[in-house]
């Protein structure tokens, strides 16, 4: 009888104290958003570094699910996109990784446009 009762007491207190992690990993990553220019981008590796007007470098990964839309709103791929230009980009935390949901650039107006 004993034997039953630890048994039951070490499930119970196994789920409880594993519940709130299997919530925790439920739960949706809610975007953030960050703004700054294109210090690097690796289209190889699936990654670029932002630099924030306050200096601050932050590294994205994206994937084929990552929408990327120009100033002129239009599809555009990541190798569109050229180091310096001013990017918006609205990112979800996965892990210890930043992953790109969407991206928009700003292109600099041509002289006489």
């Amino acid at each position: 009888m004993r034997k039953t009762v630890t048994i039951i007491y070490a499930v119970t207190l196994s789920f409880l104290l594993a519940s709130p992690l299997l919530a925790q990993e439920k739960k949706k990553a809610k975007a953030e958003k960050v703004s700054g220019d294109v210090g690097l981008l690796d289209t190889e590796k699936n990654y670029m570094i932002v630099v924030t007007k306050e200096g601050k470098l932050i590294t994205l990964d994206y994937n084929d699910k990552t929408k990327v839309t120009k100033f002129v709103p239009k599809k555009a791929k990541m190798s569109d996109i050229n180091l310096g230009q001013a990017a918006t980009i609205s990112y979800k935390k996965a892990g210890d990784k930043n992953i790109i949901d969407s991206l928009d650039v700003k292109v600099k107006a041509k002289k006489g446009d």
